[in-house]
């Protein structure tokens, strides 16, 4: 049975093999056999004219330029579910769930979500959101009066 302690020391044997490997020679340092003064500043980059250097700016198009309309999503009926059923319709239909709002005052949080019944949501059934709006359900326990 290997150790714990022997996995880490391969781990981190092998992250210092790599990193010993990124450590030769770069472009533009000179050849291994002469070896660039410490100090010294190589580039094997052609130079350019500042005018040439300079970007072009280019304004796109009627054709190139394109808009991306939000997705819209209606907003399914969840009341009279069990919570669970209603947040699995929510999702489906492009919804994130808010936690929900206790009914009787006591802020519990639904711990089962099917032993729990909604009571009221808000944005309310039928209502056209932006797809990844949240939605509160206002829940109870079916034990409660």
């Amino acid at each position: 049975m290997v150790r714990h302690g022997t996995w880490a020391l391969a781990y981190m044997l092998g992250v210092a093999a790599v990193g010993l490997v990124g450590c030769g020679p770069k472009v533009g340092a000179g050849s291994v056999d002469q070896p660039v003064p410490i100090g010294t500043v190589t580039s094997s980059l052609p130079t350019q004219s500042t005018a040439a250097a300079q970007p072009t700016r280019t304004t796109p198009t009627s054709a190139a330029a394109t808009t991306v309309a939000a997705t819209t999503v209606v907003v399914p009926n969840g009341v009279g579910m069990n919570y669970q059923a209603a947040q699995d319709a929510w999702r489906a239909a492009g919804l994130h769930v808010s936690p929900a709002v206790d009914a009787t005052g006591a802020n519990r949080l639904p711990v089962i979500d099917s032993n729990w019944v909604v009571l009221a949501q808000d944005p309310p059934a039928g209502t056209q959101v932006q797809a990844g709006s949240f939605i509160t359900a206002t829940v109870k326990k079916y034990t409660d009066k």
